[in-house]
């Protein structure tokens, strides 16, 4: 658990902003009425929060299935070195039944056992290590191996989403609330 002071603090609904209210009520209905402190450093800008919402729900319509938009998350966690985005991650795996095991090797830069979760994977990192500038080989190699090209652009979405939450809280030292640990 993160021990250091948080250097910003969140947005607390009632606050004086309809738009980070409105925002941070349907949070709260995905997180069975609480609110994770990222969002509430988020809301610190109505505009943010609502956007980092929208692409959410854009997000959850890509090909990408649910558990490899967490493997990217989780990967662009461990390469931005966020605590947070790591603890809250690393619980979303768990949820979709990722064995502890796999969640180790990602965490700890090993490829996944499934084949398609460490093509995404793989995917993810060098996306975000090269800022998208895959060789001809490269990109070849993964459409061999199963990806396509949406699925690629979709990786790099995933990726541009999630560098605002490690950004975010490596910025704020956002505090990892407890039930991300439960």
């Amino acid at each position: 658990m993160n021990h250091t002071r948080q250097r910003i603090s969140g947005y607390e609904p009632g606050g004086g902003s309809a738009s980070a209210d409105q925002a941070l009520a349907g949070i709260a209905r995905m997180f069975a009425g609480r609110i994770p402190n990222y969002h509430k450093v988020l809301a610190n800008s109505p505009q943010v929060v609502s956007a980092f919402e929208a692409m959410r729900r854009i997000l959850q319509k890509t090909r990408l299935r649910a558990v490899e938009r967490e493997i990217v998350a989780l990967e662009v966690s461990r390469r931005s070195q966020c605590e947070y985005c790591t603890a809250a991650h690393s619980a979303f795996m768990r949820k979709f039944r990722v064995s502890e095991a796999n969640i180790e090797a990602l965490l700890g830069g090993r490829p996944m056992s499934n084949p398609r979760h460490a093509l995404v994977q793989e995917a993810a990192g060098r996306l975000y290590d090269c800022q998208g500038r895959l060789s001809d080989d490269e990109l070849e190699s993964f459409h061999r191996r199963g990806l396509s090209d949406v699925e690629l652009i979709e990786v790099i979405a995933v990726i541009g989403w999630y560098v605002i939450s490690t950004f975010t809280n490596n910025l704020a030292r956002t505090r990892v609330d407890d039930f991300w640990s439960a």
